[in-house]
């Protein structure tokens, strides 16, 4: 009974609806029309000068962008110069077996002794390089107080500088890219991805790792291990050079110069230079985002110091262009 109630409802129900046929045929076309004049916008949008201009503009940015990605991409990877692991150099010609009886879980923790950043130690040598760190460091992963040493800690810690400060202004780039493209909302709402694909933005991905240099005690049961971790980044490169200064009889010669180039005398040259290139005359008052580096006018390789006359203001173009060049 109840389900031929239920078909003669629904047969009733659609005797009605088709009663009012021209209302549907009404929602359709204006459905139909809506969607035409939303398809029209769409394609005026993509044809206008704003939108044109967008994407000439960002066109340009990303391919400075790129140019910088590839610029910092070049950098070389950091690392001292060490021969700590040498004494486990033949570790892997031979096979470890734990062959003990006890019912003790042994083999926790194992010993890394390929890896030529891993000095394993005694628990005491751990503990004290974490309390002097720049000491052990130097003492364990043979890292000399001499000036061939120091330039190339300054070396490392130059190049770890330009990556940040490439790398801050290659976020702020990008970050002015999409502050400045502001589509209209049933842009972004309808037609998101016909956008991106005729904006066409690739922006490459930078990697840059700073090493970490480990003092590891493993006990000889495995049971017990602790280490000691330091990473090669911008403070502790600046705190290197610091520390190798210190233990070895500073003279001005060209190789120990570039210790004096500390983050603050970097930032007094560019205020002393109005934020301006020395070569091609470009400021950050024309381009707030420009990237600017300090440059030896007389290379430290040439006998150039690091003196306030023997520094200026370069654009990353003019010094990468410039090199170590004496430019007249």
């Amino acid at each position: 009974m109840l389900t031929i109630l239920f078909w003669i409802l629904f047969i009733a129900l659609i005797i009605w609806l088709l009663s009012y046929w021209y209302i549907f045929l009404y929602i359709a076309i204006g459905y139909a029309l809506y969607r035409l004049t939303r398809y029209v916008r769409k394609e005026l949008y993509f044809k206008s000068d704003t939108f044109l201009e967008h994407k000439r503009n960002i066109d340009n940015a990303v391919k400075e962008y790129n140019e910088l990605a590839d610029y910092v991409n070049s950098f070389d990877e950091i690392s001292l110069q060490s021969d700590s692991s040498e004494r486990f150099k033949h570790a892997h010609l031979a096979t470890y077996e734990n062959t003990s009886s006890y019912n003790i879980d042994r083999e926790k923790n194992i010993k890394n002794l390929t890896d030529k950043n891993v000095h394993q130690a005694s628990l005491q040598v751990v503990k004290r390089a974490s309390e002097e760190p720049l000491k052990y460091l130097c003492k364990y992963f043979n890292v000399k107080p001499t000036e061939e040493n120091l330039a190339h800690v300054q070396e490392m810690g130059e190049t770890v500088s330009r990556f940040t400060n490439a790398k801050e202004n290659l976020d702020n780039r990008l970050l002015k890219i999409q502050k400045d493209f502001n589509p209209p909302e049933f842009i972004t709402k309808y037609y998101l991805d016909e956008l991106l694909q005729k904006l066409e933005i690739n922006v490459p991905g930078m990697v840059f790792r700073s090493p970490d240099y480990i003092f590891e005690y493993v006990s000889s049961g495995g049971n017990s291990a602790q280490r000691t971790t330091i990473t090669l980044d911008e403070p502790t490169l600046e705190g290197l050079s610091e520390y190798l200064s210190e233990q070895i009889k500073y003279k001005k010669s060209a190789k120990a110069q570039r210790s004096l180039m500390t983050k603050k005398l970097r930032e007094f040259i560019k205020e002393r230079d109005e934020y301006t290139c020395q070569i091609c005359g470009v400021s950050t008052a024309e381009q707030s985002l420009l990237l600017l580096e300090v440059d030896h006018i007389l290379p430290v390789s040439k006998g150039g110091l690091s003196t306030e006359d023997n520094l200026q203001t370069l654009c990353w173009k003019c010094n990468r262009s410039k090199s170590n060049k004496v430019v007249e």
